[in-house]
């Protein structure tokens, strides 16, 4: 189930709300729970069975360690037996997505196994619910936080449906702090649903009509297209996937504000860095921040002699490339952004903060869209063919009919459209807004009221188009999901 999809907007999230406000406070974790398991199996039921074992075993490897720490055994075994089956199981997945039967048969595996192998529904959630857990059983092992004795509270935590799909990805302790109030203020919700309708018209109106141009070239099976529109497509998936993936994150976080826990920012203003290093502090952050604190961490502290700092920035960006998919395109793509953030640290990055500031800016984004074209390619062949076509090769192109590549070439003004409005809206420019208005509110305060009925009904007029796009059956679902 996808959180911008009417029958979530209409009829799951009225109903759980309606039950969840009107509930005693101390029904409100269950209640929480049964919604994210409902949300859960609605997507796929066979998936359900997956992650539960994983809670299970994750509950229970937990306790183990707990154990085990009582007794002073200081050998990790449980800690590495619980990494090792929470990754095998995200391996296995990762890989079938990758490559599917053909894959299985490379392995060698029986024949019997492969189609049962193959029809295996991925878990949603399964790399977010990884990496959550992964953290979980190394904090109880370090004992920055008490093994988790409450099943239904672990559960919650690991399943919480707002943030299940596409994270962002939480840590234990701050989550487990809220479970325990659950109580929004009026002012909490409102702010909630502000922020969910925000992130619903970042989704419906920007980065769907800007996916109608990304897929139109990127599906395509070779780059057969003019150097115009691969310019258009790389522009537009640069700026869909940012839109897509932060909307989503807002539609967490409202929905987090709604329920009264307070998710963490995953997006800061990424496309306005200065420094691959400062867009990996302001893109998914809650991923950049878990590789740095349960790898890059861990590697520093037993950095080899012959080898720098360096070595551990590229098996950070290796790691990442992986998280998303065992495809060498996401291979490059990791490998790409850990050798820029090689070269800033060697030095590059002290002379990169002296240079004219528009230069920084035009480095990161050329590092970032070169990247974009890897992570976005179905293989290498594509990635290259496309770098040539961006470069004004022409060589080879054929004529294709309008109905392979719509809506090309024919660029419709909603395209313009979302395309100004998402370059304008990646800089900083409700940050500036909210700096404005709260200096003209301190000189009037009758300004408030003014200020926020005119963004409320500029909202919902913003929401109700979007939901006119939505039920024109173009609505795409969440671009980040599949990772």
């Amino acid at each position: 189930m996808d959180l911008s999809s009417t029958l979530f907007l209409f009829l799951f999230l009225p109903v759980f709300l309606l039950v969840y406000l009107v509930s005693a406070k101390h029904l409100r974790l269950l209640i929480v729970l049964a919604a994210s398991i409902v949300f859960l199996a609605w997507g796929e039921k066979t998936a359900l069975w997956w992650m539960g074992g994983i809670l299970i075993s994750g509950y229970l490897v937990g306790l183990a360690i707990a154990r085990s720490k009582e007794k002073g055994n200081h050998f990790p075994k449980w800690l590495w037996i619980g990494i090792g089956v929470n990754l095998a199981i995200l391996s296995f997945f990762k890989f079938s997505a990758a490559y599917g039967k053909a894959g299985f048969i490379w392995l060698h595996l029986p024949k019997d196994w492969i189609a049962p192998a193959v029809g295996l529904a991925v878990p949603i959630g399964l790399s977010y619910v990884t990496f959550q857990m992964i953290a979980y059983l190394v904090d109880v092992w370090k004992g920055t936080i008490p093994v988790e004795k409450n099943f239904m509270a672990f559960s919650t935590y690991l399943l919480f449906f707002p943030k299940l799909i596409s994270g962002p990805i939480t840590r234990y302790k701050p989550f487990a702090i809220q479970m325990e109030q659950l109580n929004p203020s009026t002012d909490d919700i409102a702010a909630g649903f502000r922020r969910l309708l925000a992130g619903f018209v970042k989704r419906a109106i920007i980065a769907n009509q800007l996916a109608l141009m990304a897929n139109a070239v990127f599906n395509l099976r070779t780059a057969n297209v003019e150097p115009k529109f691969a310019w258009l497509a790389l522009i537009a998936y640069t700026l869909q996937i940012f839109f897509d993936f932060s909307g989503y994150t807002d539609m967490a976080l409202g929905l987090g504000m709604m329920i009264g826990i307070r998710l963490p920012e995953n997006f800061n203003f990424p496309y306005i860095a200065q420094s691959v290093s400062d867009f990996w502090r302001r893109w998914h952050i809650t991923l950049s921040t878990w590789f740095r604190e349960y790898v890059f961490y861990p590697l520093e502290r037993r950095r080899f002699k012959w080898a720098g700092q360096q070595i551990n920035l590229l098996i950070v960006f290796l790691l990442t490339g992986l998280w998303h998919g065992f495809k060498p395109t996401f291979i490059v793509w990791g490998l790409l952004h850990g050798s820029a953030l090689v070269m800033e640290s060697l030095g590059f990055g002290r002379w990169l903060k002296q240079t004219w500031r528009p230069l920084r800016h035009i480095y990161v984004l050329g590092i970032i869209m070169v990247g974009w074209v890897f992570f976005r390619s179905n293989d290498l062949r594509f990635s290259y063919w496309f770098f040539r076509r961006l470069a004004g090769d022409t060589s080879g192109l054929t004529l294709l009919p309008f109905s392979v590549t719509t809506p090309m070439p024919f660029i419709e003004p909603s395209f313009i459209l979302a395309l100004v409005a998402g370059i304008f809206f990646s800089l900083p420019i409700s940050s500036i807004w909210c700096q404005i208005r709260a200096g003209l509110e301190k000189r009037q305060e009758n300004f408030y009221f003014l200020f926020q009925i005119f963004e409320d009904v500029a909202l919902v007029l913003l929401f109700i188009l979007g939901l006119a796009m939505l039920l024109s059956n173009s609505f795409l679902p969440n671009l980040y999901a599949k990772f």
